[in-house]
């Protein structure tokens, strides 16, 4: 019985996986114990990296009553943001020439500036910087949602300020008050896009909960003045 006891079939691993099992513990033990100080490291990277991907995820904000609250976003959340912050790029590039356009204007009107020197800086701005943005936009790459601003965008450059630059150079090379005028209704016309363009992108903002109040209070009269001190349009009563 004792022998039959030593060769029973529960005290004994057939395949020798219970003295296997048994070197692979303590070799694991062995490497954990050489190597704590780098998989404690690794632990804490990795702690961080997901500490700081929930940071990125998440956005206070204050509302209308001045209460705080949290703002989670998603993945297309972030997309979202990525977009906007394409659009608003664009959007300072088309202050930037709205601005350079109304310095030109200015000046004209007031006289301080001839024809010829307007049309001229006019040509330059058309040649050497609208129809520079023109293909950066093309380029945008932004989700389908986004894709009417884009356009948007496209027109008020290519539909809007290209053709008033347009006119107002043709009128006054030529004299033709007809051709000026036509040109002072496509200004009118970019500046209405213009309107669209910034409220759309707001929506934007305040869908994805970005406190930008103060990027959407931009106004061209202060731009211009930034830009240029003299750009001051004179009134009837003005000497």
């Amino acid at each position: 019985m004792k022998n039959q006891d030593k060769w029973c079939i529960e005290k004994i691993a057939l395949d020798g996986t219970g003295k296997q099992q048994s070197e692979s513990d303590s070799k694991f033990i062995s490497f954990f114990k050489r190597n704590y100080k780098k998989i404690l490291i690794v632990t804490l990277v990795v702690y961080l990296l997901i500490l700081a991907y929930g940071v990125t995820m998440t956005r206070f904000y204050i509302d209308e009553n001045g209460h705080k609250h949290v703002f989670k976003m998603s993945f297309s959340d972030i997309k979202l943001e990525d977009d906007y912050d394409s659009l608003t790029d664009k959007l300072d590039d088309i202050r930037e020439l709205l601005t350079d356009i109304t310095v030109v204007d200015i000046h004209l009107a007031n006289g301080d500036i001839s024809n010829y020197e307007a049309a001229t800086q006019y040509n330059n701005i058309l040649n050497g910087k609208l129809d520079i943005l023109i293909p950066k936009i093309d380029a945008m790459n932004v989700q389908s949602g986004q894709e009417t601003v884009k356009n948007e965008l496209k027109s008020i450059l290519s539909n809007d300020l290209a053709l008033y630059l347009q006119y107002i150079i043709k009128g006054l090379q030529t004299g033709s008050n007809d051709t000026v005028s036509a040109a002072l209704s496509y200004r009118d016309k970019a500046l209405s896009t213009y309107d669209i363009i910034e409220n759309d992108i707001r929506n934007i903002a305040d869908a994805l909960k970005i406190q930008a109040s103060d990027y959407f209070s931009w106004n061209l009269g202060d731009a211009v003045l930034k830009k240029d001190k003299t750009a001051i349009l004179q009134g009837n009563g003005d000497s």
